[in-house]
């Protein structure tokens, strides 16, 4: 009994085991047919990469605002997204304070001037004092020598009486002497401590009047305005939305406050992997793509890339990604926007007439800007004064004179003989000599060419070295030289870098010299800078320079510029054509990697990894077969192969051996990026 339930259980498992294998090959045969499946094919592969990006200007002008040594408050502001034409007011600041510094330091510097005018008064009358008082010490030594001249008819006692009051009249008249060199220097240096004082005046005043031509931000080009946000006036947490500089806020020196963007060419910065960078160059034409313009295709250039990675913090990506610029083609830009030919020629007239500006974050320092060359080089205390840059311009006679210190001894009371000519002379020195500002209108290309000629025009020495008529011949032949190469340079005389010519009339000895008439032109004082320019100093001009200092805030921009200057219309009122694209607009790009000319691909799906090398499943008959394979190229949808199928082939978009619980596994591969997808490749991602 035992041995027939054995032999049922033995005929049943082999029966189980025979259905279950015939059940595992006819669900086999089910699968594989099931699978789905394509053909290697021979074509022509493009290889493309794709990226996303934002649209934006190519040149920017940043307006920051100016240290105005005080409250730096916002009281006109152009409209967000308002076309600015060149010249227009962008941002005015409150100028109230500085008019009130302004008007104080006026009133030292009168009270300075009367305290002079007294001084002058108070040493001419003492002068003349003096004068009488020596007269008379003078004629008692003419008396006593002629009292010893009767001492053949004298006595003994008498002739000895004689020629000791002759002794004593001597000495009286020559500590008399002394003593009036004495006072009459200790005057002047009492006046040139006042004149001293009075410079500084000046120097604040000037100061104050350099501040107060920054108060108004002009746009150098013509734009759309960007206004920025307030980052300094806001303490809101992260991830909070900042708000817009607007009328009333304080900002601090140096924030940009506004931007305007130059619409007449435009570019797209995007972000790239390190596997896409290592297979761009410049050059390679690309497809744009903007969210704004559906449907629009527009062509473009790879016009730079960076050279190192660097991550976004802000953006969900922790990877590094190197930063790519496309040029973009305007003038199909402006087609598809429905822009008439005379409105493309004008706005690719205006990018080229843009190209040349050199262009920088406009700004103003506590002293408008840093030296120039001429203000660290320029001479020192000459005939003519301080001629870098000039001193501030306009006393008369004996005070300080345009150009400098010159004519300080002219005008003084008690001066020798040649006062008269050095008030005069001096005083025809020009503010500043040409000043500076001698590149406020140069190109990069221009400015370093500028560099170059008088590094050789120097010929390894420095400004100190040189003797005026050396400087004279050095600033001619640099003038010669940037003539040759075609550069402008502004011409003596006139608002670049000094005031009005005048010159210090001839003091007569003891009192201060008369108001100067019309000075004369071309005065060796000053040497050309290569810095920007400065705002009109005391004495009257518009670029008069200061110390050699220079205006970042009102540079290239004269005082009627300023005066005139309004705001641009709100973006309704004004024309909307060159505003229709925005900077910040998002943009695909499509770039054109390689075109690969017959050329054996298959499909990405297509390709799987056995024992870390990737193979494809060929059908051979009714079995797949795995075929190692070689990649040359990837795009993003086929991979170019070099061996191991040929045209023709079937072969499987999907694991012909995957098991049922093999499918989770793969998604998770595919989510980490599969064995696949790191496989090295010759090219990067991108389009068939």
């Amino acid at each position: 009994m035992k041995k027939v339930v054995f032999r049922l259980i033995l005929i049943a498992v082999v029966l189980g085991a025979g259905y279950g294998v015939y059940h595992f090959f006819q669900g086999m045969s089910a699968r594989q047919q099931s699978l789905p499946t394509t053909k290697v094919r021979r074509g022509d592969v493009v290889v493309r990469s794709f990226t996303r990006g934002e649209l934006r200007a190519v040149r920017t002008a940043s307006l920051a605002a100016p240290n105005l040594f005080g409250t730096v408050q916002v009281t006109k502001l152009a409209p967000l997204g308002a076309l600015a034409r060149e010249k227009n007011l962008i941002v005015e600041f409150d100028d109230s304070e500085v008019l009130s510094r302004l008007e104080s330091r006026q009133l030292e510097l009168d009270q300075v001037d009367e305290q002079i005018k007294k001084a002058q008064a108070d040493l001419a009358i003492r002068n003349n004092q003096d004068q009488v008082d020596l007269l008379r010490a003078r004629y008692a030594v003419r008396r006593a020598e002629l009292e010893v001249k009767r001492n053949e008819i004298l006595a003994a006692i008498d002739q000895k009486k004689n020629i000791l009051n002759l002794d004593e009249a001597r000495r009286r008249l020559k500590q008399l002497e002394s003593d009036i060199k004495s006072k009459q220097e200790q005057a002047l240096a009492e006046i040139n401590v006042l004149r001293e004082k009075r410079n500084r005046s000046l120097l604040d005043i000037n100061r104050e009047k350099m501040r107060l031509s920054q108060v108004k931000l002009l746009s150098p080009i013509g734009g759309l305005v960007a206004v920025r946000q307030n980052r300094s006036g806001f303490s809101g947490m992260f991830g909070t939305q900042v708000p817009d500089i607007r009328e009333g806020d304080q900002v601090p020196p140096g924030t940009p406050v506004a931007d305007v963007l130059d619409l007449s060419e435009l570019e797209v910065i995007a972000r790239v992997g390190e596997l896409d960078r290592a297979n761009l160059r410049e050059g390679q034409e690309v497809v744009i793509r903007l969210d704004a313009l559906a449907e629009k295709v527009f062509d473009g250039k790879i016009k730079s890339m960076s050279g190192t990675a660097s991550a976004n913090v802000f953006s969900s990506d922790p990877g590094k990604k190197f930063d790519v610029v496309f040029s973009i083609d305007m003038k199909q830009l402006l087609t598809t926007l429905g822009a008439k030919p005379d409105a493309i020629a004008r706005i690719l007239a205006l990018a080229e007439e843009n190209r040349k500006k050199p262009l920088s974050v406009t700004t103003g320092s506590m002293f408008g800007g840093m030296p120039g060359m001429a203000g660290l080089m320029g001479g020192g205390a000459q005939a003519g004064g301080m001629q870098a840059g000039g001193m501030p311009a306009g006393a008369a006679g004996g005070g300080m004179q345009s150009g400098g210190m010159a004519g300080m001894q002219g005008g003084m009371p008690g001066a020798q003989a040649g006062g008269d000519q050095a008030g005069g002379q001096g005083g025809q020195r020009r503010a500043g000599g040409f000043g500076m500002g001698a590149n406020s209108n140069m190109t990069p290309e221009q400015q370093k060419k500028m560099q170059e000629i008088l590094k050789k025009a120097l010929n390894g020495k420095t400004m100190i070295d040189l003797s005026p008529e050396e400087r004279q011949a050095m600033f001619a032949k640099v003038r010669e030289e940037a003539k040759k190469a075609g550069i402008e340079m502004p011409q003596r005389g006139g608002n670049r870098g000094g005031g009005p010519e005048t010159a210090g009339g001839a003091g007569a000895p003891g009192a201060p010299g008369a108001a100067g008439g019309t000075g004369a032109r071309g005065a060796a004082a000053g040497a050309p800078s290569f810095g920007p320019q400065a705002p009109g100093a005391a004495g009257g001009g518009n670029r008069g320079g200061m110390m050699g200092m220079g205006s970042g805030g009102a540079g290239g921009f004269s005082a009627k510029d300023l005066e005139n200057a309004t705001l641009p219309p709100p973006p309704e009122e004004g024309d909307t054509m060159e505003v229709l694209l925005r900077p910040g607009l998002l943009a695909d790009v499509e770039i054109l990697v390689e075109k690969v000319p017959n050329a054996i691909y298959v499909p990405n799906q297509s390709i799987f990894e056995k024992d870390g090398k990737p193979v494809v499943y060929v059908k051979s008959g009714e079995n797949w077969v795995a075929r190692n394979i070689k990649i040359d190229k990837r795009s993003e949808s086929v991979t170019v192969v070099t061996s191991g199928v040929n045209p023709g082939d079937t072969i499987s978009l999907a694991d012909p051996n995957a098991k049922p619980g093999d499918k989770k596994k793969a998604d998770e591969k595919k989510s980490s990026g599969g064995a696949a997808g790191a496989l090295p490749v010759g090219g990067s991602k991108g389009g068939q």
